[in-house]
């Protein structure tokens, strides 16, 4: 039980460390589009690059919020379909590190709890079933994204391909160092 703890903490810390440091990579946070149509523009905004400006009323009517905020929406124009995720503009992000922190604890649970089911394996075959699980995770997850959010195919394979590094990275670590057969 021991080792499993070890192996979720060290986990949960690469995993929520690597998380972060794959959004510099192409298709994470630089894929984003930024639009401001806010009628004063906060301090924060005037840092993000390549912002496009717009008037408060092109894009938006006071009702936009009303309706769309903390919804998952649809949104039909005569020429596009849009599937919008609205919610409160928020100033500090803690709550969204505490959340992602418990994401990846989770994630580092079961990493865990696969690695220690499959002790009596080689090292190799044990890393090959986390990559299978990686592939079906991010198929799962990223392949109906695209299909029904309509996600671009570079980003869902950039972040697929996140997914897959991290969680062999970290069974890696944990089956080689921890979660390891005893010697004889």
């Amino acid at each position: 039980m021991k080792k499993i703890i070890i192996s979720t903490v060290v986990s949960t810390i690469i995993l929520f460390l690597w998380g972060g440091i794959s959004q510099m990579l192409p298709w994470g946070i630089s894929t984003t589009q930024n639009i401001n149509a806010q009628t004063v523009e906060l301090p924060e905004q005037i840092k993000v690059s390549d912002l496009i400006r717009l008037q408060p009323s092109e894009l938006t009517t006071e009702k936009f919020e009303s309706q769309f905020n903390g919804k998952i929406s649809t949104y039909a124009t005569d020429h596009t379909f849009s599937w919008i995720i609205t919610q409160p503009y928020q100033k500090d992000y803690s709550v969204y590190f505490m959340k992602e922190v418990i994401t990846q604890l989770i994630v580092a649970i079961l990493l865990s709890g696969i690695l220690f089911l499959t002790l009596q394996l080689k090292l190799k075959t044990r890393m090959l079933l986390i990559l299978v699980f990686g592939l079906s995770a991010s198929t799962a997850i990223y392949g109906q994204l695209m299909n029904w959010w309509g996600i671009p195919a570079g980003y869902a394979f950039g972040v697929s391909l996140n997914l897959i590094i991290g969680w062999i990275l970290v069974s890696y670590i944990s089956a080689r160092y921890i979660i390891r057969p005893q010697s004889k």
